[in-house]
Order: structure tokens, then sequence, then C-alpha cells
């Protein structure tokens, strides 16, 4: 029997690199809120809401996301005027983000056999960067936000996806951890769908999945099976 598959397509931020880790540890760095460091946690949490909003918007770098959404966070939280220099230190941080225990090795196997995109609301560079310097693994498609020109949980991504891979959706399995920005909107344009339980989520109802594993490794011993 033939690999069912003509690629997997990954969720980047969240699902292959530790992205509130890696939240956590820019924010750390900031000057003006060592005297916050035990509400880093409060900030990335509130900052989630005012990103989805800024990218429901008209398109913009997402670098410039980051730094508006991390300064609404701050402020609503700890009172701090975070200064545009240290929100773009923050948003330019990111391809410094590590990635999780499993993701590159397990990402080397499954290359073996398929071929692996990643889609992610990232610009172009940190999207590659991240995959040279943190991932370590073949990867054969890139569509970020700025390709498109368009956020998840929007379809440019997949659809760009669909294009440069020339096949159909049910020939594409799409991994991730978040229901919001890939899950639902994958399964709305007929994507197989696996998910990772990543920082103890629980598993999204009411979505067809085709593969559940707790890590990456555990996933592409299941997807080796059926090659």
């Amino acid at each position: 029997m033939a690999f069912p598959y003509r690629a997997v397509t990954f969720d980047c931020f969240g699902t292959l690199i530790d992205w509130q880790l890696g939240q956590r540890t820019a924010l750390s760095l900031l000057p003006a809120l060592q005297p916050h460091l035990d509400q880093l946690h409060a900030i990335i949490k509130a900052r989630g809401p005012f990103e989805i909003e800024w990218e429901r918007g008209p398109w913009k770098p997402y670098d410039e996301i980051l730094c508006l959404s991390l300064q609404q966070a701050c402020l609503q939280v700890c009172g701090v005027e975070l200064s545009q220099r240290e929100g773009m230190q923050f948003a330019h941080s990111q391809a410094s983000w590590t990635a999780f225990a499993d993701t590159s090795t397990g990402l080397n196997k499954l290359a073996q056999f398929t071929a692996i995109g990643l889609l992610s609301n990232c610009d172009q560079e940190t999207l590659e960067r991240t995959a040279q310097i943190q991932l370590q693994a073949p990867i054969d498609l890139f569509v970020s936000s700025q390709q498109v020109q368009s956020y998840k949980p929007a379809p440019g991504h997949w659809r760009q996806a669909l294009k440069d891979l020339q096949c159909q959706p049910n020939e594409v399995l799409h991994v991730s951890f978040t229901s919001h920005y890939d899950l639902n909107p994958a399964h709305e344009l007929g994507f197989e769908l696996g998910f990772l339980s990543r920082y103890d989520a629980p598993q999204p109802e009411g979505l067809p999945f085709s593969f559940v594993a707790p890590d990456l490794t555990v996933l592409v011993q299941e997807l080796q099976k059926l090659v």
C-alpha cells in the first residue's frame, strides 16, 4: 500500500517550536518588564486576543503585529507603556525561539518518506531561518503570511500549499495543536487532520482527526506504519 499523503504540513510556532517558552524568554529580557517578571504568563495570555484582532484587519507585517499586540497586553496587564524599540526587540526574537525536544528528530524521520511543509503567520525570512536554525530538517514547502498577504485562519496558506504541491486537500495531512488558527480552517478546506497535544491541550471536539498524538515522535511512528 502506497503512503496516502503527498505531504504533511505543520503549523510551526506552538506545534514544532515551543511558542510559550520562546515568548517568556524574550519577555524576560526586556528592561521595562524587569519589575513584572511574575506577570509574564498573564502578558502572553492577554497578547493573544490582541494579535487575533490585528490579524483580522488589513494585512501588515507580522513583526508589527507582535509589537503592537505586546504593547497592548503590557498596558492592560501591568500598566507598562512598552516602547517601540522593546516591542520590536520581542518581535525580532522569534527566530531564536527553540523547538520542542522531539521536533528535529521527528521531522528528519518523516522526511524519509514524505514531503514536509510549514504554514505560518510569521514572515518568510523568519520562517526559513527558523527551519534552518531550530528545526534542522529538510523542509519542502514554506508558506508565510508575507507570501499570501493574509493570516491564518484565513484560507490563503492552505490554498497556496495546494497550488505549490499540485495536489488535492485530501492528499495532505495538516498537523497542529490549535483549532482556531489551523485545524478548523484546514478541515473546512478538506485537508486530513492531525492533532498534537502540546501544552497538555485537550483534543478539540467536533473534528474528524486521522491522527491524535501526544508528541511528534508518536505521530511519526503511526505514519510510518502506513509506508
